[in-house]
């Protein structure tokens, strides 16, 4: 009797296990939330990456940054690295480049410490549009959403992405855009878009933008599908696959939450930020530290 008491016992305590993971998998698939006029789950409002994705729009793998860099803008001194791994798949957190993607993400990082010309400055710096997935993580967004598609605005550099969700066609292989050609689609409370048809720069990679300021750069092949999951109204877990077999040895995927802003009637701020902003003194001092000799790569392990 006593053992099958005690295997009842452990069967419900697995049963119970069960229920309780399954029931945090489906939270979102169950989420009650407003719809809109469509029947779209209702996301509206203003977004922005949570305290987990802190810098990793600056290196995904490693995070920003260092105490010098942090002290020239103004950053609190201990914001420094990543809170927590972003890269999801695969395991160890690094981006799964192919060796020849390898050398030139390494000959982007030289020339990031010591430009010498203009497409040498990350393309962020330069004050260009940010792309997928990296635009989501760069401050705050505004989501709205109109029968039969999503719109997200940035507050970085006045972007913007429309996301039908109506079930049209991509446009046309070679329309390359900086921002991609993104389709969207709702399954139950997420949100999936599958964004392709991006620009690139096939000559140096560098008149593109980048996934990351670490050099992260992509060809003509790159396909991105983000999976926004609502969890609730405050929450939403956000998860970017990105694929492009001509950079990457298989595709992989950054994952973390995206979270509401509290800030009531929160409105955007102008980001004086052009095309063309002045990085004289930049290149300055990058062409006198190649003439001394004095190149490295880009990094912030040595902190």
């Amino acid at each position: 009797m006593r053992w099958r008491l005690t295997r009842t016992a452990l069967a419900g305590l697995a049963l119970l296990a069960w229920t309780t993971a399954a029931a945090g998998q489906s939270a979102a698939a169950r989420w009650p939330g407003p719809r809109t006029s469509d029947g779209q789950p209702d996301i509206q409002g203003h977004w922005e990456a949570g305290p987990g994705a802190n810098n990793a729009g600056h290196s995904l793998e490693e995070g920003c940054c260092d105490a010098e860099h942090n002290r020239m803008q103004n950053r609190a001194a201990e914001n420094i690295g990543l809170r927590r791994q972003i890269i999801v798949e695969p395991k160890n957190g690094r981006i799964p480049f192919q060796p020849w993607a390898a050398a030139t993400r390494r000959e982007h990082l030289v020339n990031l410490d010591a430009p010498t010309e203009l497409q040498h400055i990350e393309p962020e710096d330069r004050c260009s549009l940010q792309g997928v997935p990296r635009s989501n993580l760069r401050g705050p967004m505004q989501i709205l959403q109109t029968p039969g598609q999503v719109v997200i605005l940035y507050e970085w550099v006045h972007a913007f992405r429309v996301i039908p969700v109506d079930g049209r066609p991509h446009a046309p292989k070679g329309s390359a855009l900086w921002q991609g050609d993104a389709r969207g689609r709702w399954e139950g409370n997420t949100l999936v878009v599958e964004t392709t048809n991006f620009r690139h720069d096939p000559a140096g990679y560098n008149k593109q933008p980048w996934i990351d300021s670490h050099g992260t750069f992509y060809t003509d092949a790159l396909r991105v599908v983000e999976r926004w999951r609502v969890v609730d109204a405050g929450r939403i877990d956000y998860e970017a696959t990105i694929d492009d077999p001509k950079v990457f040895t298989q595709p992989w995927t950054i994952a973390y939450e995206i979270v509401r802003l509290r800030q009531q009637a929160y409105e955007f701020l102008e980001e004086a930020c052009w095309e063309g902003v002045s990085v004289r003194r930049r290149l300055d001092a990058g062409r006198q530290a190649v003439t001394a000799g004095k190149t490295r790569v880009h990094s912030h392990n040595e902190q």
